[in-house]
């Protein structure tokens, strides 16, 4: 069905649409980063709504459904606009220009209102159904719950470049099989401190890791496209790497640049010392002549101004990490326990 046809909403369907802005405080928001997706959108919300009105989410009612337009040209804009006139619980957000899926989804984290937040792609793939499963997985303890696509349904132009994507995105911390899949819940105040950038949304899990959140995944289901072309290519996928990497230094040393710098500055400076003491001694002690020694005597004046580059960058890293981590403490409390304070014996 295209986004803005006319048949209405099934009655159960409006009522559980309702049922999210009139029942008072919203219990869970689902966030819905879109971009060229008009065709998508009504069945997609419409399938929502469906599993909004089951059993398995009547402990996660009042739900909201917050649609970011990520400045489309394909009148998504108007099939947003559409379905809030439909449905109570839809709410459009309308960014300016494109600026991407990671400020998409910041958008609507900051907007959400529920104590848990599920995002999932516009584009149909990801199945609502599994949102209840999620979201019980995520009341059994955890702050995260990550949709692991067992069997995706993507060509291998997708599938293994995210293969190796996932590989790699473990050293950051979380040890789960799909970084990539948009489907999470979270709670409320874990998405609270995420500062998305570039490619981030991939790598949630992992900036929540460093913050001493717990995380888990669920196999979830995943449908191949109807509408619309993929978002993913080439570009996308070199960005993504490039965020993998800062992500990855990040996330091991970014309160401690010095361990990695300076380790590594002092490894060259001492590789380029036994380089260049070599050379001199092969001159000086045994009479060689230098000249067959002045390519290894080079590579050893250039380890050791990089060397030293290394260390003084290393000093200054971590002298501008104590500015910027000046307000936040190096840690996270789970929560504080004490015993009953004993009552003092009366005085005498």
């Amino acid at each position: 069905m295209e986004a803005g046809a006319a048949d209405p909403p099934s009655t159960a369907a409006a009522d559980a649409a309702t049922t999210a802005t009139a029942d008072g405080d919203v219990v869970t928001s689902i966030v819905l980063p879109a971009y060229n997706e008009a065709g998508n959108l009504r069945p997609l919300v419409e399938e929502i709504v469906e599993v909004v009105d089951s059993e398995a989410m009547a402990p996660y009612r009042p739900v909201e459904i917050l649609i970011v337009d990520d400045g489309s040209t394909d009148g998504t804009a108007d099939a947003i606009r559409d379905l809030a006139g439909d449905y109570d619980a839809v709410a459009g957000i309308f960014l300016r220009r494109n600026f991407g899926q990671s400020a998409a989804l910041c958008a609507g984290f900051d907007s959400a209102a529920g104590e848990y937040v599920v995002p999932l792609d516009a584009d149909g793939q990801n199945n609502p159904n599994d949102i209840p499963k999620l979201l019980d997985r995520l009341t059994d303890g955890y702050d995260c719950v990550s949709g692991w696509r067992r069997d995706r349904d993507d060509p291998i132009t997708k599938t293994i470049p995210s293969a190796i994507q996932t590989k790699l995105a473990r050293y950051t911390g979380p040890d789960i099989h799909d970084f990539g899949c948009t489907l999470k819940a979270y709670r409320s105040e874990a998405v609270e401190e995420l500062n998305l950038r570039g490619e981030g949304h991939r790598y949630i899990p992992a900036k929540l890791y460093d913050r001493g959140y717990k995380i888990t995944e669920e196999p979830v289901d995943h449908r191949p496209r109807t509408h619309g072309s993929t978002k993913y290519g080439a570009g996308r996928l070199i960005r993504g790497f490039v965020d993998l990497a800062f992500n990855v230094f990040w996330n091991k040393y970014s309160m401690r640049p010095m361990h990695l710098m300076g380790g590594l500055g002092l490894l060259l400076l001492a590789a380029g010392g036994v380089i260049g003491s070599h050379a001199v001694v092969m001159k000086y002690v045994f009479g060689d002549s230098l000249l067959p020694h002045l390519p290894r005597l080079i590579l050893a004046v250039a380890l050791i101004i990089f060397g030293f580059l290394l260390l003084m960058f290393g000093i200054m890293a971590e002298m501008l990490t104590k500015l910027h981590y000046r307000e936040e403490a190096p840690y996270r409390i789970e929560s504080v326990e004490r015993g009953e304070p004993e009552e003092s014996s009366p005085r005498e």
